[in-house]
């Protein structure tokens, strides 16, 4: 029974091989080859298992009947059988022998033989093997040592009597014999058993054992297989878990990356469709009582369709903000029935793209590939709706910003005054294109200079500009003048504020920046104009009223001084003389305001026309009281002017200096394209009024009356006739500073005659 079995387990195991051999090449799935091979390892571990234990129970069967075959068979030589049957001579019958006889008839006992302590057969059931020494048999010698051998043998194996071949099994049992029991080995006991009772146990045991085997193996095989599925749907469930998850984060990834509104919404509806295994997807937005529906099966395939707010399950979840499911599209009366004939719609799933509370738009996907959509569908389809339509905000905004941003650049390119950014240390970081264009610098030239290297009007200017900012935070009209790329000022109107972020700290300065240079140049046109009418007609009446009563009185005094010889009288008359010409050169001086004579230009050294001007000035004795020094840049060029208009004008400054006290110094400096003689005092300066009133005719800030206050007015009107400017700065008590600013070449409406 026993090699039944075993050729079975064998035959199962070859055919399993087979098998497993064939699926393999058929490429089974990894649950299927999880389940053939723990089949396979079970079957396997059954076998062995089974196989040891019939093995084991085998051995202990045997040794426990061994050990009491072998204790009967020891109280038997130590009660019944005498000392002496151990010691009976060769060839002699042992005493007791028919004992023996009757014993070995007992018990089963096939084969019995009795040893001497030298291997020799003293006795034994078969007497041709009486006297034969067994010597050598390693059995009988393990025996002799004092081991107890007891083992199942099959007789039909080579070594064995021919009178045990007979017999499939055998139970051979080798024993000691001691007539005490810590005596020497007096001989060795063997016997061949057959037991009907013991073989019978043990071939139910290994039955018993096998079968246990295999309830144990399809236990664990059973127990595996469950395991093995429920660890194979959570792989399914993680992988699909894992699948979306990848779908979200690469598919939002392309959110951030796209701009354009179409690559966006194209975006969204095939992750959505990957997400969900649909056949095809879309948005839909309002637009009045419709929905506009922009269907993609594929890139190439699109669709839009119109559809009533009412009538549609789109319009049904943009109105009511929750997520739509019809499975049956055909029988749904939420669907519109001639729009799903139309597209084939088996199934459909909406949910509305939401906003910060507010429903932008709906987003749908149709025809699942397998299965209707089901509750986890619409789970991950409104997850991966919230993150659309933060997309499609943020692009909106974006597309704002943009816009905004487009708009604001235009603006400010397009805007003819300066647009002007300094940082908080005054830098200057950012300058528009019509800034650019109005100081003649290129792009970049003037970014990271400061703002005061511009200020042409000094410090002063500069600080009282930067104080009335940091005291107000704003500076409104504020009019100076400028240095532009060419070297020529700028009247400029600048009303500026201060920058701030987002917690209220200043982080830099905004100003727009006027050009009032043609402004100004018309306004002080009009000015000139409203003067030289007001001396026009000043002189006009004086010339009329006075010019021809001090002919007379010249006339007459010149023919009374021929016909008297009286000293005294003659004295009057050279008076009354004197008086007249001093009249008329006032009379003269205030046509000239009206009617300039005309003065040709040449080119001139500024230098040698100041050195003109102060040594003219020396024989005014308040000119010889002042230290007056002169620094003339010898790299000056020359200039084209009138000569001795400009040497008036210097003459002019000098006697105001001398008038006001203090010292004088006199640089002459190139600046640019422009040549600057700067007139500095030391004096007793002026007030903002007599500022304000400096060029006005007939006003003098000296309380000496000889003095008509026409000094300025006339130079000034001789350097504006030269191109050029008269730039004064005073504080009282400080002195005056004078810069007359002449151009290097005329200017070309100019002409070559000053009249």
């Amino acid at each position: 029974m026993q090699g039944i079995a075993d050729r079975l387990v064998i035959m199962m195991g070859a055919q399993m091989l087979g098998k497993l051999q064939a699926l393999t090449l058929r490429r089974l799935s990894v649950s299927q080859r999880f389940a053939l091979l723990s089949f396979f390892c079970v079957l396997v571990i059954t076998i062995l298992v089974c196989a040891a234990s019939g093995a084991v129970l085998r051995r202990q069967l045997v040794v426990h009947d061994g050990a009491v075959i072998g204790d009967l068979a020891s109280r038997l030589f130590t009660s019944s059988v005498p000392a002496e049957f151990f010691a009976v001579p060769s060839g002699a019958p042992p005493v007791g022998a028919d004992r023996l006889r009757e014993f070995a008839r007992s018990e089963q006992v096939v084969r019995f033989m009795v040893y001497a302590a030298d291997g020799r057969v003293l006795w034994s059931d078969d007497a041709s093997l009486a006297d034969r020494h067994f010597g050598e048999n390693a059995k009988v010698a393990a025996a002799l040592r004092g081991e107890t051998i007891t083992e199942l043998s099959q007789p039909g194996a080579e070594g064995h009597h021919s009178t045990l071949r007979g017999f499939p099994r055998l139970e051979e049992v080798y024993l000691p014999v001691r007539y005490q029991s810590n005596g020497p080995i007096v001989g060795v006991i063997e016997l061949y058993r057959a037991p009907a009772a013991l073989f019978a146990v043990l071939d139910h045991g290994v039955v018993v054992v096998w079968l246990l085997g295999v309830v144990a193996g399809a236990v664990l095989y059973v127990t595996l297989i469950t395991v093995a599925r429920n660890c194979a749907r959570t792989q399914v469930r993680l992988e699909g878990e894992l699948a979306e998850a990848r779908i979200l984060y690469e598919t939002t990834g392309r959110f951030a990356e796209l701009t354009d509104g179409d690559a966006l919404l194209t975006a969204i509806v095939e992750g959505a469709v990957s997400l969900t295994r649909a056949s095809y997807g879309g948005t839909g937005f309002p637009d009045g009582d419709d929905m506009v529906m922009h269907r993609l099966v594929a890139p190439e395939q699109r669709a839009v369709v119109r559809l009533k707010i009412a009538e549609c399950l789109a319009g049904l979840t943009f109105t009511s903000g929750a997520p739509q499911v019809a499975n049956d599209a055909a029988q749904d009366s939420r669907v519109n029935r001639a729009s799903a004939r139309a597209l084939r719609v088996r199934n459909l799933a909406c949910v509305p793209l939401q906003r910060r509370g507010r429903v932008i738009g709906v987003l749908f996907v149709g025809n699942k590939e397998i299965g209707p959509f089901t509750e986890q569908d619409v789970v991950r389809l409104r997850a991966f709706a919230h993150h659309a339509a933060v997309a499609l905000e943020n692009a909106r905004l974006l597309h704002e910003t943009k816009s905004t941003k487009e708009y604001l650049e235009n603006l400010i390119a397009s805007s003819v005054d300066a647009i002007v950014t300094l940082d908080p240390l005054g830098r200057i970081t950012f300058v528009s294109q019509g800034g650019r264009r109005m100081f003649g610098y290129g792009e970049g030239e003037v970014t990271g200079r400061p703002a005061r290297d511009f200020w042409l009007r000094g410090a002063r200017d500069f600080r009282a500009f930067r104080a009335r900012l940091t005291r107000d935070g704003r500076v409104q009209n504020h009019e100076t003048e400028l240095g532009t790329a060419t070297g020529a000022p700028l009247s400029a109107n600048i009303s500026a504020s201060f920058l701030r972020g987002a917690g209220g700290e200043v982080t830099g300065v905004l100003a727009v920046v006027k050009d009032v240079t043609s402004l100004r140049r018309l306004h002080e046109q009009m000015v000139r104009s409203e003067r030289l009418a007001a001396a026009g007609l000043l002189a006009a009446g004086v010339a009329h009223e006075v010019g021809n009563p001090l002919t007379c009185i010249s006339a007459l005094a010149q023919v009374l001084m021929a016909r008297t010889s009286d000293k005294a009288i003659r004295d009057g008359l050279e008076n009354i003389e004197v008086h007249v010409g001093r009249i008329s050169r006032i009379v003269q001086d205030l046509t000239r305001l009206t009617r300039p004579a005309p003065a040709t230009l040449r080119e001139a050294s500024v230098g040698n026309l100041v050195d003109t001007a102060v040594s003219l000035a020396r024989h005014n004795p308040a000119v010889r009281r002042m230290k007056m020094d002169s620094v003339v840049d010898p790299a000056l060029p020359a200039v084209r002017v009138a000569p001795d208009h400009l040497v008036q004008v210097f003459l002019n400054l000098i006697l105001n200096a001398a008038d006001s006290g203090g010292n004088l110094t006199i640089r002459a400096v190139c600046a640019g394209s422009r040549v600057r003689v700067i007139f500095e005092d030391t004096g007793c300066g002026m007030t903002a009024e007599e500022m304000r009133r400096l060029f006005d005719p007939f006003h003098s800030t000296k309380d000496n009356e000889t003095h008509l206050g026409l000094g300025l007015f006339v130079s000034h009107e001789i350097v504006r006739q030269h191109g050029g400017d008269l730039l004064v700065e005073s504080q009282p008590g400080i002195g005056a500073t004078v810069t007359v600013v002449l151009p290097v070449e005329p200017l070309p409406a100019m002409s070559e005659e000053l009249v």
